[in-house]
């Protein structure tokens, strides 16, 4: 499984529910590994693999919520973020305590952990710079992270 970190972007909270509505990722333009995630790598996925696990920094035993829907949106010409609405497990000490830890600024990244697909990858070379473009990947979790 792949993991990528971006920094959070909170666009809203709802603390009877445990909703959280973030921005968990950058697309169309390479991030420090050197990938440029596709806007519509995602899309998929999306469709047909929601809801996913909220997880705490990629821990499979604290499962601490769902992504219930989540769509790309466009920040700038070729830039765009995936946008995310989350409900968090409000019923367990670790759903409460990841949603204080988040509602409160503590936590403020994010981490999309996926597969990707065969063939879901172009490779290109520009000199000595190479380039992976995912151009689909499987949705696996999505983490809060430090």
């Amino acid at each position: 499984m792949i993991n990528k970190v971006s920094n959070m972007e909170i666009k809203s909270v709802n603390d009877v529910d445990g909703i959280i509505e973030a921005v968990v990722n950058t697309m169309g333009v390479k991030d420090s590994d050197g990938d440029v995630i596709e806007p519509t790598a995602f899309d998929a996925s999306i469709k047909n693999n929601l809801p996913i696990p909220v997880l705490s920094g990629h821990d499979q035993h604290q499962i601490v919520g769902k992504v219930v829907s989540a769509y790309p949106v466009e920040k700038d010409e070729g830039v765009y973020q995936l946008y995310a609405k989350m409900q968090m497990n409000m019923e367990t000490q670790n759903g409460r305590e990841a949603f204080s830890n988040i509602a409160g600024g503590f936590v403020r990244e994010w981490s999309v952990g996926f597969n990707i697909p065969e063939n879901g990858v172009e490779m290109s070379r520009q000199g000595r710079e190479t380039t992976r473009t995912i151009t689909a990947l499987d949705g696996v979790e999505t983490s809060s992270v430090v």
